[in-house]
């Protein structure tokens, strides 16, 4: 078994906070931000996770062995994953912001 802690890649500070997206007809997102720094540190969903800056190699290991992809489409599947990562975090700070606002 292997144990680890998750640290920003930023700073890294070992002071993060998760924050949950949920849409209807889609697996809950997981935002998890530095408190530190306010970076993006990962997002993943109850079906898959992506590490924001681990790169290419820590998204496939992720996915498991997978047969009969072509390498191009699995780039492009990653590159999918990491562009809706960044976009989704930052409609989620909006958002937590306008929340802030309304209190």
């Amino acid at each position: 078994m292997e144990v680890h802690r998750q640290r920003c890649q930023h700073c890294g500070s070992l002071d993060l906070c998760n924050i949950l997206r949920r849409l209807e007809g889609r697996p809950t997102a997981v935002f998890v931000r530095c408190s530190q720094c306010h970076e993006l540190v990962a997002r993943y969903e109850l079906s898959s996770y992506y590490h924001h800056g681990k790169g290419f190699e820590s998204w496939l290991r992720s996915r498991g062995k997978t047969y009969g992809e072509s390498g191009r489409s699995v780039l492009e599947d990653f590159n999918q994953v990491q562009k809706q990562a960044v976009e989704g975090y930052h409609d989620v700070l909006i958002e937590l912001e306008r929340l802030h606002k309304d209190v």
